[in-house]
């Protein structure tokens, strides 16, 4: 359920602290719990530091580079390259016999695409030959802000195990996903104890969450077929060239979805081209839209065709840190998610990249009980029959809602009725807002929605409501008095003046929310 209003203001509050460098492998208190977190670079609250720890905000980790701008694309660069497109395959084998053997650094033959070391020789490069010449931009694991990792319990609901529960897959067998392949590009997934960075595990977190592990994790498509790229060392850093060279990889090699927890602020050409090819062979791209905390996802979530990916909490809420904008597909869990960790070990994960996992496993068991859909209806689906959340229909935080994988299978079953609690947004001034939305498969007529504020009760006689759509009743409350007592409680339900609904456990809700004076 997401609380909007209040916790918006006070953890937006957190984006203003400066940026600190911390170990990706976050340990909780695996003493007692054998559970860590696993974290990144991280923003630090300066009272948890004993006093002013803030580093340079324009600091990224990266080899010394600047951040890049993610409004633009232009990216974080690595120093000393240039990555060449070709107009057509004789300008694109002409030039590689006649330029400097020792510059050649790689070359994808499939995108004419060459990787080259910069320099004054590139002067002479001819621009009727040439279709593009950009920088390599780096390409990294999202980082969770440290204070997400302390002190986000105060605001957020862990997922824990409830992953399943919450995207409609609780049903999942060991059938599932099977006939499917999903390329994980990421950190390797082989030989993990022996690798070194503080992202080494990454890989394998992600790879539980799509698939699940025995007695432990629980995904979506237990029986998928994982191709594996390291397209990321293991500190959790790669670069674009690499990446667009593994989305050609794997879609020749038969993936029908590709994993991509991981992001760039810079907008390249080659990577552009290849999530082209992708969704031109009916792949499905799923990418993380990433933990910037800023109006406008990474890419490749942001290239269109692929389906980006935000994150929530346990009640559905927006996590402040995961980047907004219209690009935004869909939601998935993304608050202390159990994964695998290192061999014999759990962590907890939070951010994008785990919702993006998440998702990309979902859409593996999907195509495999529906083999016929294509790259694009997959997408479609997703989006079409997604949790709506927060605010009535698609919002730049949450797209179009928590993906379900329930309702998608359910699409063309007739009879299902099914209303929910969406939303509950809470403005501090004097303004509660509930949203219903129908999830079934029928038009209800005629429910009330019953919204109570400081104990006084309004109803609200909704109409008609067809499938999907979702609506949305303010009730006003007087926010002086509010802010005196600090804190407002309120309850929702939604009732059918006939017929049953079908899963009542979503009819209702209550909550507080406080006020600071």
């Amino acid at each position: 359920m997401k609380r909007g209003g209040i916790w918006a203001a006070v953890l937006g509050l957190l984006i203003l602290l400066g940026w600190v460098i911390q170990p990706d492998w976050f340990p909780g208190s695996p003493q007692s719990t054998g559970v860590s977190n696993l974290g990144g670079e991280t923003r630090q609250l300066d009272a948890m530091k004993g006093g002013p720890q803030a580093t340079n905000p324009k600091t990224n980790g990266i080899a010394g580079q600047e951040v890049g701008d993610l409004e633009t694309g232009a990216g974080r660069a690595i120093p000393g390259e240039k990555i060449l497109q070709f107009k057509d395959r004789a300008a694109y084998e002409k030039f590689i016999t006649s330029m400097p053997a020792e510059s050649l650094l790689g070359r994808i033959d499939g995108l004419l695409a060459l990787r080259v070391q910069d320099g004054s020789w590139l002067k002479a490069v001819s621009s009727s030959e040439v279709a593009s010449m950009g920088s390599n931009y780096y390409v990294a694991v999202p980082k969770v802000p440290l204070e997400v990792l302390t002190a986000g319990g105060n605001y957020y609901r862990e997922v824990g195990k409830r992953s399943m529960e919450m995207m409609g897959a609780e049903a999942v067998t060991s059938s599932w996903g099977q006939g499917v392949k999903v390329a994980l590009l990421d950190t390797s997934i082989e030989n993990t104890e022996n690798l070194k960075g503080a992202e080494a595990g990454h890989g394998t977190a992600m790879l539980s969450l799509i698939t699940g592990s025995p007695g432990s994790v629980q995904g979506a498509s237990p029986g998928a077929t994982i191709l594996g790229f390291a397209v990321l060392s293991g500190d959790g850093v790669g670069n674009s060239f690499s990446l667009a060279e593994a989305i050609l990889k794997a879609t020749d090699r038969g993936a029908k979805v590709i994993n991509m927890s991981l992001g760039s602020d810079g907008d390249s050409s080659v990577v552009r081209h290849a999530v082209a090819y992708a969704i031109s062979k009916n792949v499905v791209l799923v990418a993380a839209a990433g933990n910037e905390a800023v109006n406008r996802v990474s890419y490749p979530a942001a290239y269109d065709g692929v389906v980006s990916v935000g994150s929530v909490d346990a009640e559905r809420q927006h996590l402040y840190f995961s980047n907004r904008g219209p690009s935004v597909s869909v939601v998935a869990p993304g608050y202390g998610v159990e994964a695998d960790g290192p061999p014999g070990g759990m962590v907890k994960v939070s951010g994008t990249s785990a919702s993006t996992a998440l998702v990309s496993g979902v859409v593996a068991a999907l195509l495999a009980k529906e083999p016929n859909l294509s790259g694009p209806k997959v997408a479609e689906l997703l989006r079409q029959y997604a949790d709506d959340t927060g605010v009535a229909g698609k919002d730049d935080e949450t797209g179009y809602g928590v993906v379900n994988l329930q309702r998608i299978l359910e699409r063309n079953q007739r009879g299902i009725v099914d209303l929910a609690v969406a939303g509950v947004q809470f403005d501090p001034a004097g303004k509660l807002t509930v949203v219903v939305q129908n999830r079934g498969t029928e038009t209800v007529n005629s429910p009330v929605l019953e919204i109570e504020v400081r104990g006084d009760t309004r109803r609200f006689y909704l109409g008609s409501i067809a499938p999907g759509q979702s609506v949305g009743e303010a009730v006003r409350f007087d926010g002086v008095r509010a802010k005196q007592d600090g804190k407002i409680a309120w309850s929702t339900a939604i009732r059918l003046p006939r017929g049953k609904d079908l899963r009542t456990d979503n009819d209702n809700a209550r909550g507080e929310f406080k006020i600071p004076k």
